[in-house]
């Protein structure tokens, strides 16, 4: 008789265990839950449509070793992306931007990208998130910056 009851007690132990852990889980979630609600009127969200902006470089003169010649093409750079956004999306932050430098070969697009960005994290993409990628396109040597940028709403 003894050794019925021994098994039937481990058993049971098992069988309360499993429901602690189940009841710890839920206080878990519950916990969580309450965290997660955020007041609307302090929310800022992204706006989902983009601003696109293409501006036509001189490849040759930003990739080159010349650096006036580089800082002369990222200050005209500057200069029209800061005038097409303030057209386009006057008075907004921004809070992600795409660059697509367009080049025959994918390191190039992405050196022209990024050449031309770095000036613009200084002023209008302070704060941004700044992201460069390429856009290989057959025969092109370096003709155009496009850029996808998302602003706070």
């Amino acid at each position: 008789m003894l050794g019925i009851g021994r098994g039937v007690t481990l058993a049971l132990v098992g069988w309360l265990w499993a429901d602690l852990l189940l009841g710890l889980f839920a206080i878990f979630l519950a916990a969580n839950a309450a965290s997660v609600f955020v007041e609307k009127d302090n929310a800022q969200g992204i706006d989902p449509k983009a601003v696109v902006i293409g501006v036509v470089v001189d490849g040759s003169a930003l990739l080159s070793t010349d650096l006036a010649a580089v800082e002369r093409q990222q200050r005209a750079i500057v200069t029209e992306v800061q005038r097409r956004l303030e057209a386009e999306a006057p008075g907004k932050k921004v809070a992600l931007v795409l660059a697509f430098g367009s080049h025959e070969r994918a390191g190039e697009g992405d050196r022209m990208a990024q050449l031309a960005t770095d000036p613009l994290k200084q002023t209008v993409f302070a704060g941004a998130v700044v992201n460069n990628y390429h856009e290989i396109v057959a025969g092109d040597t370096g003709t155009k910056l496009e850029l996808e940028i998302y602003v706070y709403q």
